[in-house]
């Protein structure tokens, strides 16, 4: 067992370990195992000289660092900010040599599993921060890097899969509570007349009244950022008293989701991204 390292700067060398073990034991969950924390805690302590607790503490400042970049992270090992250069250099360095695990088939089976367990429902939704959180030059440089918008955004598989899971959830609700009459006149939009309407999914509410449910879907965390169009954005104003936007997130952990109801500018800040160029108006 090495010897036992207190109060010093963790090295490039016990950092690399422990990325790396993390990333292994992240991709070993994502497969359905569940690997022992605590014996690879004390593997990585007899390496390294440092405790236990000290690497499970490290192995959740890389959840904050996969967190602010909307990618998934160790179920248990919850966020700690702790934003060291090395480490998140050392994520950076990782991420940028392996691919995500494709969705395909697994999220069919995602869906399938959840519909059968029951166990899929709304949560509360994130609060709006009071004031945009202050990072880093270097993990705002990550972020960049790995933008999750746009990832989020350009994996068609991802989210077709949330909008056929929530096209489904919303037919199964409204057979739950008696009215199949609306459950098979549910339509996913989006797929049958492709995309441009504003909205994802045709619904109900309880009463027949129609509900126009708007799908963002990512593999990270609740407060990843998402994209709005203008035509969603606009048609969102315009049927406010209808709208529904429902955020799926943890895709490949179990899924889990949160509604906004309503005007979307009562909860999230909304930002110019891009801009569009013409030679005339």
């Amino acid at each position: 067992m090495a010897k036992a390292v207190r109060g010093t700067d963790w090295s490039d060398e016990e950092v690399s370990l422990s990325v790396e073990a993390y990333f292994d034991y992240l991709a070993r969950e994502l497969t359905g195992e569940k690997p022992n924390k605590a014996r690879l805690y004390r593997e990585l302590s007899d390496q390294t000289g440092r405790t236990p607790s000290s690497i499970e503490f490290k192995f959740q400042n890389i959840s904050a660092v996969l967190d602010i970049l909307g990618r998934e992270w160790i179920s248990g090992l919850a966020p700690r900010v702790n934003y060291q250069e090395l480490l998140a250099e050392k994520v950076g360095d990782h991420i940028a040599r392996i691919d995500s695990i494709p969705l395909g088939q697994s999220s069919k089976q995602t869906i399938e599993g959840l519909f059968e367990q029951a166990a899929f429902y709304l949560e509360p939704p994130p609060e709006l921060a009071k004031s945009k959180e202050k990072v880093p030059t270097y993990i705002e440089h990550l972020i960049r890097k790995f933008d999750p918008v746009s990832r989020d955004a350009s994996n068609r598989i991802l989210g077709a899969s949330g909008e056929e899971f929530v096209f489904n959830y919303e037919k199964r609700f409204l057979s739950n509570i008696g009215r199949e009459d609306l459950a098979k006149n549910v339509r996913w939009v989006a797929k049958d007349d492709g995309d441009g309407a504003g909205y994802d999914i045709l619904s109900f509410n309880d009463r027949g009244d129609k509900k126009f449910v708007e799908v963002k879907t990512t593999v990270g965390g609740s407060r990843t950022p998402f994209f709005v169009s203008r035509n969603e954005h606009s048609f969102c104003i315009q049927n406010s008293d209808s709208y529904s936007l429902v955020r799926l997130f943890d895709f490949r952990k179990g899924t889990r989701g949160f509604e906004l109801q309503g005007n979307m500018e009562n909860y999230v800040r909304l930002s110019t991204e891009t801009y569009r160029a013409a030679f005339s108006d």
